[in-house]
């Protein structure tokens, strides 16, 4: 195969293919591979839609089947179906990052920031692998402050002193400590021994709930260290949580209501988690407790947690002596 570039910026490839010469330009460089689709299509030896987004889409969701969690692809599949038909049916080779812009423009109308970028992150990474010579510069919408309670120490005091005695205080201990809900439910009690406890696996959900033994990220296969009275409950116990995760989060609810907590997620004991370790260890000890793999990741959200307390602090203290 021969490429070279022309005066105008584009290139021309050269390439024989079944003893036929064909010459081709793109407005990028191509790759063997792009260039052996093109001829394929030229010939016609696939269907008509091969070559478009809506090829390349699928291609990259089957590429990831092996290495993602279920939950990840049904995600995936659902940012498919979300976009429109039109940018479908684009052709990757002819698409610009107006087209995304567009398309990203159409998405923010009726969806929030955040699922926003997430959709832009799922189109970059398609584009990325199969035309990683797109640069793409799209405007994304600014995050708004979601309104979410953020749990005081206070409450999350209140919640495990009720939770003493019952099958849900070990769930709730763990997940202070920083584990998903995910990782609680599967693990078992072999992955204990004396006071580590080894976190290896986490529970996905595809039709039904299945153990995943690789971790949610390689940070996530970790040992943390549980308190003797921890570890002894957990021996008398038999076990760590035996129902599914959306059941550890219903558990809590249910505690929230009858002490009076406004609600909060499973996870936000992790955010917990993330904010308060940060104050009292180095930040490389909290990311590896709580299998954290990016410190940009774990920054973003105990600084989060952080600026919810200082503002909820400047209220009681403009309050107290502002009336």
């Amino acid at each position: 195969m021969k490429v070279e570039q022309l005066p105008s910026g584009s290139y021309r490839v050269r390439k024989t293919y079944k003893g036929q010469q064909y010459n081709i330009t793109f407005p990028y460089k191509p790759t063997q591979k792009e260039v052996l689709l093109r001829i394929g299509e030229m010939i016609g030896e696939d269907n008509v839609k091969r070559g478009t987004m809506q090829y390349y889409i699928k291609q990259y969701i089957d590429s990831k089947r092996n290495v993602l969690s279920p939950s990840s692809i049904r995600t995936y599949e659902r940012y498919q179906k979300s976009l429109s038909d039109g940018f479908l049916k684009l052709r990757l080779s002819d698409l610009t990052p107006a087209d995304v812009q567009m398309e990203i423009n159409l998405y923010a109308k009726d969806h929030a920031p955040k699922t926003v970028k997430s959709l832009h992150g799922f189109i970059a990474s398609v584009t990325g692998l199969f035309r990683p010579q797109l640069a793409l510069r799209t405007t994304l919408p600014q995050s708004i402050e979601s309104g979410r309670y953020t749990p005081t120490e206070d409450d999350i005091k209140a919640i495990l002193k009720a939770a003493e005695g019952t099958e849900d205080s070990v769930g709730f201990q763990l997940g202070v400590m920083g584990l998903r809900r995910s990782e609680v439910c599967a693990l078992e009690m072999s992955d204990l021994k004396g006071n580590e406890l080894h976190i290896h696996s986490n529970l996905v959900y595809n039709k039904k709930w299945i153990k995943k033994e690789s971790p949610k990220t390689d940070a996530g296969n970790r040992t943390i260290y549980l308190p003797q009275k921890l570890a002894k409950e957990i021996r008398k116990q038999g076990y760590f949580f035996k129902y599914s995760p959306n059941k550890l989060a219903e558990h809590l609810h249910k505690y929230q209501d009858e002490l009076g907590i406004p609600q909060f997620r499973f996870h936000d004991l992790r955010v917990f988690f993330a904010s308060y370790a940060s104050s009292v260890m180095p930040e490389s000890d909290a990311m590896a407790l709580g299998g954290w793999k990016s410190d940009y990741i774990f920054k973003s959200i105990y600084r989060k947690s952080l600026e919810k307390q200082r503002k909820e602090s400047a209220k009681k203290l403009n309050k107290s002596f502002f009336k």
